[in-house]
């Protein structure tokens, strides 16, 4: 299984910490954001990695090689404008090939264990959630029987950003620049063919200094 990451993107609300970095080469406890992820899914059995890049995107290219310093194969996927979260996947379908991929966003802390996530036969994606962070009350999705849904009527959830997703997703549709929820995953949800799962381990999506923080206490904690 391949593994594509998102690492466009600029990181505006990081602004005070990143002007001379992308945001996915910010350090945590000494190492680049971008790096704990490719070390953690590597442990997990995933070797191949997909990355697009725009935002200053030629120092992760820099520095992360073709991945082979780190026991990986790295190839990436270089957009000329921002194409948005659907755009960038679309764009990267000819290196993603067409099997299942795992998504995650360069963004992204967790201890998740990848290698236990499964896409189930008949459905086209899988996500991870979580609990609603204080900048999100109003959540992103539901969780009905195991079935993400677009309900306001049931508990809402974050979508933190990691997903299995089979390619075929984006066949149908038109034009480079998209969003991942709108023009993919609800309609897909609406269709009965997105699962999710609440993961309640640790599971940070850095966006402020404050997100920094409190993730270097809890790893100086353990």
């Amino acid at each position: 299984m391949k593994a594509f990451i998102l690492a466009a993107g600029k990181g505006t609300r990081l602004r005070s910490l990143n002007s001379n970095l992308p945001k996915p080469l910010i350090k945590i406890k000494g190492k680049p954001l971008i790096l704990w992820n490719i070390e953690r899914l590597r442990e997990c059995g995933i070797k191949d990695f997909v990355i697009n890049l725009f935002h200053k995107g030629e120092q992760i290219k820099e520095f992360l090689g073709d991945g082979s310093k780190y026991g990986v194969n790295i190839q990436y996927s270089e957009e000329e404008e921002l194409l948005g979260t659907g755009g960038g996947i679309g764009n990267s379908l000819c290196l993603l090939g067409q099997d299942v991929f795992l998504l995650m966003s360069a963004d992204v802390w967790t201890d998740l264990d990848f290698s236990e996530m499964a896409l189930e036969e008949s459905k086209s994606a899988h996500l991870i959630l979580k609990n609603n962070p204080e900048d999100h009350p109003e959540g992103d999705v539901s969780l009905q029987e195991g079935l993400v849904r677009d309900s306001i009527e049931a508990l809402r959830l974050t979508f933190s950003g990691i997903a299995l997703m089979d390619p075929c997703l984006f066949n149908a549709v038109k034009g480079r620049k998209y969003g991942l929820w709108e023009s993919i995953l609800k309609p897909a949800c609406s269709k009965d063919l997105v699962t999710g799962r609440l993961y309640g381990g640790t599971l940070f999506n850095i966006n402020t200094p404050k997100d920094i923080e409190k993730l270097d206490a809890l790893l100086n904690e353990g």
